[in-house]
């Protein structure tokens, strides 16, 4: 008796010594984004409001004649779960995980942009997407992009990638090139009218009469547009 009950006692250590140990909490944005209704409503409300304001533009120009320009990460695509795999783990980001995660193209839309785009279209509107992912990574950006329902030419018509490793992050001159872009394509004449981006960055210092859309991203990433992010607003 002596000896099973040892050899119990034995077994009930040797369990406790190799039980894994529970996953790091998440931070408060990634796991509002993560897991809260509440994030999908914000974004959505957000989208909604944009939607409103493209209604009322669309009612004053010509078609064909305005376009909006898109961030895409955490703007049209949700990238929380890279963001859930390095704080399960303890990683921090690093350009050569970021690259690993683009490549499975995997990233669900933000509520709320499908439909965006989709007004934006039928009211006569151009979709432009400017984003900071690097050129190699272009391809499959639009391959992700595509599975969400998003692809070139029939839901934006221009993309705008970062050239690394010298390309400046700053998206002033890329901002800039958009109506030009549409020139070429013949649509000569668009005025952009609206921004919609998650950091301060997705839009020029002058706005010059466009509006700026907020998405708030918890505080992943950046310098967040949104005056308290996360959680708790």
């Amino acid at each position: 008796m002596r000896i099973a009950l040892s050899c119990l006692a034995f077994a009930a250590a040797l369990t406790a010594c190799t039980t894994t140990p529970p996953a790091p909490a998440l931070s408060p944005g990634v796991d509002w984004v993560a897991n809260s209704p509440g994030w999908a409503e914000e974004a959505e409300a957000v989208y909604a409001e944009a939607g409103a304001y493209v209604e009322a533009v669309a009612a004053a120009r010509e078609p064909k004649s305005w376009a909006v320009i898109l961030d895409v990460d955490e703007t049209v695509l949700n990238n929380v779960e890279y963001q859930v795999r390095l704080e399960t783990t303890g990683d921090t980001y690093t350009p050569e995980s970021w690259h690993a995660w683009t490549a499975e193209k995997s990233a669900p839309p933000v509520p709320g942009v499908i439909d965006f785009v989709e007004k934006v279209n039928a009211l006569g509107g151009h979709v432009a997407l400017v984003t900071n992912r690097a050129d190699s990574e272009q391809l499959w950006t639009e391959e992700n992009l595509s599975d969400v329902g998003l692809t070139r030419h029939d839901d934006f018509r221009v993309l705008l990638t970062r050239a690394r490793p010298y390309g400046p992050s700053d998206k002033t001159a890329r901002f800039a090139l958009v109506p030009s872009m549409l020139a070429v394509q013949g649509y000569p004449g668009v005025e952009v009218v609206a921004f919609v981006g998650d950091n301060e960055g997705d839009k020029p210092e002058d706005l010059s009469g466009a509006e700026f859309f907020c998405i708030d991203q918890g505080a992943m990433y950046g310098e967040p547009c949104a005056a308290v992010p996360g959680p708790g607003r």
